[in-house]
């Protein structure tokens, strides 16, 4: 979110149109790859460029440095077609969006990481772990919007924004959280999920100019939270122990020991001496 409210120079779209069309890029080809190489370089500049792979310069190249890259020479694969598309789009001089078809994507299944062409870094059994962290996050999110004076609606709705994708993505719902899209008897795919949450941008803007911080809160969630199922974010919207991204939570990152026994070790787990992990609450 913090990257869509400063988006670099170069870049010619407005933030919504750049959330929807690289939302359903993501969904249809997943977060590996030229073309996420192309969003990543063009947006952050903290990786390889994406047709000549040089070295990360660790800064958003200018406007002239996309469209030298996307004409720099390289074999016509598919992946190089889509990392130009990209950068063209993104820079202004493509009218076209450069998107591909993706409802090709198999449903998610439930024993066993995606193998479709959109393939999730996560396995199911990861998404169920995140899907009750952020059950344990909504429960105790009043005592958690103290944690860096955050209004406890807030708190409590941005962990509702995660809950309801993954209930969606896990099959417990079966209406997306954005649009209402239902998809009775299966789980979405990857590229159906996009489609859900491209509006989520335009929500959250509505959502900030009729002063309904709760909506907001919640759109900039499931955004989040997408972001990671695709494997764009490395972490997750919420943590064990139940605190979303907007909350501090000093051990987040820390070694997490009570998988291993089934319930939480408390002051013998370098995570958990502060506060306990979804397994201390049953």
């Amino acid at each position: 979110m913090q990257l869509l409210d400063h988006l670099p120079e170069a870049v010619s779209q407005p933030p919504a149109t750049l959330w929807s069309v690289f939302a359903r890029n993501l969904g249809a080809q997943g977060a590996s790859g030229r073309s996420a190489l192309a969003w990543r370089w063009a947006l952050i500049g903290e990786c390889a460029s994406p047709i000549t792979l040089s070295a990360a310069r660790g800064s958003p190249p200018n406007r002239g440095e996309l469209l030298a890259e996307a004409c720099a020479p390289a074999d016509p694969d598919d992946q190089v077609i889509d990392a130009r598309l990209v950068l063209r789009w993104l820079a202004g001089d493509l009218g076209a969006l450069p998107l591909r078809d993706g409802r090709y994507a198999h449903p998610y299944a439930t024993d066993r990481a995606v193998t479709d062409r959109t393939v999730l870094p996560h396995t199911a059994a990861a998404v169920y772990d995140v899907h009750s962290w952020a059950m344990l996050a909504q429960w105790r999110a009043p005592s958690a919007a103290g944690r860096g004076n955050l209004p406890p609606q807030t708190v409590t709705a941005w962990a509702a924004g995660v809950v309801q994708l993954l209930d969606w993505v896990c099959g417990v719902s079966a209406e997306g959280p954005v649009t209402g899209a239902s998809l009775p008897a299966r789980r979405p795919s990857p590229y159906e999920v996009s489609v859900d949450v491209q509006h989520a941008m335009v929500a959250r803007q509505h959502a900030t100019q009729t002063g309904n911080p709760i909506q907001a809160a919640r759109m900039e969630a499931i955004m989040e939270t997408f972001a990671w199922l695709v494997g764009w974010n490395l972490a997750p919207p919420v943590d064990r122990h139940g605190h979303g991204l907007p909350v501090e939570c000093v051990e987040r990152d820390a070694p997490c020991a009570c998988d291993e026994r089934g319930y939480c070790l408390r002051a013998e787990c370098a995570a958990c001496w502060r506060v306990p992990c979804v397994h201390g609450f049953g």
